[in-house]
């Protein structure tokens, strides 16, 4: 599996099931280790499809999706919601092409800034955004129990 065999495409309606079946894949695990849900989990995926904000990677399989993404302008900066990799695509450089992708739209938008936010006890997605290019700005209490690690990049001028 080569990173060219994937492209990245605006979700759909019809997309739902298997969005709602990535973010399951993607998220499940974590919930032992966060001790509750994670937000993704509880995300209402109809929506964020209407609004046009999901971006979803195909799988090798009808209906199966590699990975997805959502992402929307906050506070003037492309603040990525969500990004997901299916555990059967994972090690594959997807996570790198959404990443990429997600600087593509923040320069088509005029933005210079990328924005996330990830659970303190996901030490392993803080690490792999360090890696590309994130830096941590601050922590908040999201809800009780939850603890957000938010994260910026900012897009050197092209």
């Amino acid at each position: 599996m080569t990173l060219d065999t994937f492209s990245i495409r605006l979700a759909a309606q019809a997309d739902y099931p298997a969005v709602v079946a990535c973010i399951e894949a993607a998220f499940t695990k974590w919930i032992p280790i966060i001790g509750m849900k994670p937000v993704a989990l509880t995300a209402d995926y109809h929506d964020f499809i209407a609004r046009k904000v999901i971006y979803v990677v195909d799988g090798h399989q009808s209906g199966e999706l590699a990975g997805l993404l959502i992402i929307y302008v906050v506070d003037n900066a492309l603040y990525v919601d969500t990004i997901a990799v299916n555990p059967a695509y994972q090690k594959h450089g997807i996570g790198r092409q959404l990443l990429g992708f997600v600087e593509q739209k923040t320069r088509e938008a005029g933005l210079h800034k990328i924005t996330l936010v990830t659970n303190a006890k996901q030490i392993s997605n803080q690490e792999y955004y360090r890696k590309n290019g994130f830096i941590e700005t601050h922590r908040t209490e999201l809800e009780p129990g939850r603890i957000g690690v938010w994260m910026a990049k900012t897009l050197a001028a092209e």
